[in-house]
């Protein structure tokens, strides 16, 4: 009989440790793949602006998602080769040479990865292809949303299993150029114990957790906005604190093995406290690996609520569902062109505001950051424009009457709004004609909310002067500097999507170079640079056209239809939410994974124990006692520890965000919470099939 044919003998033999192998890279292989090809799908490349903030993060996850992939298939791996050691060291000892045994070996890896690897693949098309259905259907599903394949994706899943595959093969050699046969035989059966853990270990560990995630996510804040300094980017390395505490804390609870003060408890259970701590060194490993996995599961979970918030979705009482702005110089849609456009609509007009208010040039203060990570004030004296209404026409705008004392201003920011640390709400403390160079000193006097009116400005904010100053500082200003100002809202707003769309047709058809201004220009600034001969960094125009996925984030007379928003809003959600879900289904699959099987390798080491038990007299019920006890603590501790890590630094996250809670963060945090409960619920599932088979594998039926 040919070495090939002993080794057929023995995959059929022990056809789980190969399907469990096999199943890994399966799932990596679908996973990254479907993955990849939602990412580079034309239509998810066309909504990432170049080189933004956004595109970065979704590189991240890929990685992230690659890196997750590649961990857990090597777990599964090392499991794969520990219980092949036992038939690799008799032929070893039989005298077969490694140089017979390697090529076997590779070809066992060489079939498991092309099987598993290829389906992966095949599957990973349709995977993809009904998870953006299902996500397009519960989110949104316009034409721009279709689903479209990216051949680069293809790319990135074959570079993906190539990667995989060396690193199989380099374990595989690995572990056949082992030369201690012993050490091979003994590999399945030797006990990693660790030094005895004092009693205060497990609470300096949490200690060390909470304080760690605390400084970390706190001092950046509190440095930023009370000392005015960015702490640097090694500060980042004071995470080390709670990864150590959390090491800490699972090495406590894994092996202190005191009898402390109730002896007759710790001696009743005293065989599976000591099965967990001759294993102690390996079994800490992987919960610390299993709590990294859980708490990467809810960041991801996280990190998608956060990208689905926005106050921008929905109309509230601050807001109007439709609001528009322009050159006052452009012929662009008055009151009569809405109103005729919605009578062909059928939609009822309500609310309707309408103003013309004037671009003042501002001297003001706000921060900068120079390179010693200090914030420093700036005085910027008659630097740039910004949108000034009086106390009549925010009245007439809004409807809302309003008080501003004479040589006073106040601030209009939206709703539970907070500035950065760049900003100065306070800041503005003059005011000038930009045509004749009349200048009023203006001070402080408050803030009013109304989420239309701030987002017509980037410079930095809309201010509100009395009606007494507003002449003074208006007088012969000249229509260059005018901009109309138009709010109202619909009777029915769910229903109008189609009298939304044309009239952002309308006034897109109706735009001139007037208003054909990249979000961040500012005239005065452009001429300013132009009187000094140097390029002014935010010239240029855009495209003017509804099919450009951009146009109403990109432009600075952009129309703010709430309808529309809240659709290509959704648009951006949608692909960000994908890919957090997919972190999330990638990290709780390796947890699954890792649990399962930690809790079989668990069994198969401790077989000769529960035979020797049942031999002393154990019953069934005692040994599946000590059996699942120390399968739920293998679950049940990084669990714990992971979810509790989590959901703590989510919490200081929405706290330290901007030192308070919003309405919108106690609601993330109660869906995090939940989601807390459906992960717990899933691992008690695993561990439920974990124990059955357990159960199986040392004989107790």
């Amino acid at each position: 009989m040919t070495m090939t044919h002993l080794f057929h003998k023995l995959r059929r033999q022990n056809r789980g440790q190969y399907l469990m192998l096999g199943f890994c890279i399966f799932l990596s292989a679908l996973l990254v793949n479907s993955f990849a090809l939602m990412y580079y799908s034309p239509t998810v490349q066309e909504f990432l602006p170049q080189g933004g903030d956004t595109r970065k993060m979704a590189s991240l996850l890929i990685v992230v998602t690659c890196v997750g992939c590649i961990f857990f298939t090597l777990y599964a791996s090392a499991l794969f080769f520990r219980f092949k050691s036992r038939k690799y060291g008799i032929f070893l000892a039989l005298g077969t040479p490694k140089s017979c045994l390697k090529p076997v070996l590779y070809k066992e890896l060489i079939l498991i990865v092309a099987e598993g690897s290829l389906l992966g693949l095949l599957l990973s098309v349709p995977a993809s292809w009904l998870i953006w259905k299902l996500f397009s259907t519960f989110l949104v599903s316009t034409a721009q949303m279709q689903y479209r394949f990216g051949p680069a994706g293809l790319g990135v899943g074959l570079l993906f299993i190539l990667i995989l595959t060396l690193f199989l093969f380099f374990n595989g050699r690995r572990f056949v150029n082992r030369t201690d046969i012993m050490e091979i035989l003994r590999a399945g059966h030797k006990t990693e114990m660790v030094k005895p853990v004092p009693a205060w270990t497990g609470k300096l560990g949490i200690a060390m957790t909470a304080a760690g995630l605390a400084i970390a996510v706190g001092v950046p804040s509190v440095s930023a906005n009370v000392f005015h300094y960015l702490m640097p980017s090694y500060f980042n390395l004071i995470f080390l604190i709670p990864l150590a505490g959390l090491y800490l804390f699972l090495l406590s609870a894994v092996a202190q093995a005191n009898a402390g003060r109730n002896k007759k408890n710790y001696y009743r259970n005293l065989i599976q406290i000591s099965m967990m701590r001759f294993t102690a060194r390996a079994t800490v490993k992987n919960m610390c690996v299993i709590v990294l996995l859980l708490f990467c599961s809810l960041f991801a979970v996280f990190f998608g609520m956060l990208y689905s918030d926005s106050r921008d979705i929905g109309t509230g009482p601050n807001s109007n569902g439709f609001t528009l702005h322009y050159p006052l110089q452009e012929d662009q849609l008055k009151k009569e062109d809405i109103d005729k456009l919605a009578e062909e609509y059928h939609m009822e007009i309500t609310g309707y505001g309408e103003a013309v208010a004037a671009n003042l040039v501002i001297s003001y203060r706000d921060r900068d950051l120079n390179d010693d990570n200090q914030y420093f004030e700036v005085d910027h004296q008659k630097s740039k424009l910004s949108l000034f209404l009086s106390e009549d026409l925010y009245t007439a705008l809004t409807g809302r009457g309003i008080t501003v004392e004479k040589g006073t201003h106040k601030v209009v920011t939206p709703t539970d709004y907070k500035p950065s640390i760049f900003e100065i709400e306070d800041g503005l403390y003059a005011a000038s004609n930009p045509a004749t160079g009349l200048t009023v000193p203006l001070a402080y006097g408050g803030s009013v909310a109304y989420d239309s009116v701030y987002y017509m400005s980037d410079n930095p904010y809309v201010y509100v002067i009395s009606n007494s100053d507003y002449r003074d500082l208006t007088e012969s200003v000249g229509s260059r500097y005018l901009e109309r100002l138009i709010l109202f809202d619909v009777a029915d707003e769910a229903a109008s999507y189609p009298f939304a769309s044309a009239l952002l047709e309308a006034y897109v058809a109706r735009t001139t170079d007037l208003s054909n201004h990249i979000g961040l220009y500012d005239d005065w600034e452009a001429e300013l640079s132009a009187k000094e001969g140097r390029a002014y960094v935010y010239e240029g125009q855009i495209d003017l056209s509804t099919e450009n996925a951009m146009l109403l984030s990109d432009w600075k007379y952009k129309p703010e239809f709430t309808v529309i928003t809240r659709e290509n809003y959704l648009q951006t959600v949608s692909v960000f939410v994908m890919f957090s879900f997919y972190i999330f289904v990638i990290t709780l699959a390796a947890t699954a994974i890792m649990c399962y099987v930690r809790s079989i390798s668990t069994a198969s080491e401790h077989k000769n124990l529960f035979d020797s038990l049942q031999r002393l007299g154990a019953d069934q019920n005692y040994c599946r006692r000590i059996l699942r006890t120390q399968l739920a603590r293998l679950f049940r501790i990084p669990a714990a520890a992971g979810c509790s890590a989590g959901y703590l630094f989510a919490l200081l996250i929405s706290y330290f965000n901007d030192e308070r809670f919003t309405p919108l963060e106690y609601r993330n945090l109660a869906v995090l919470l939940g989601m807390i409960l459906v992960i717990l619920c899933f691992l008690y599932l695993i561990y439920r099939k974990a124990g059955n088979k357990a159960e199986e594998i040392v004989g107790i039926h």
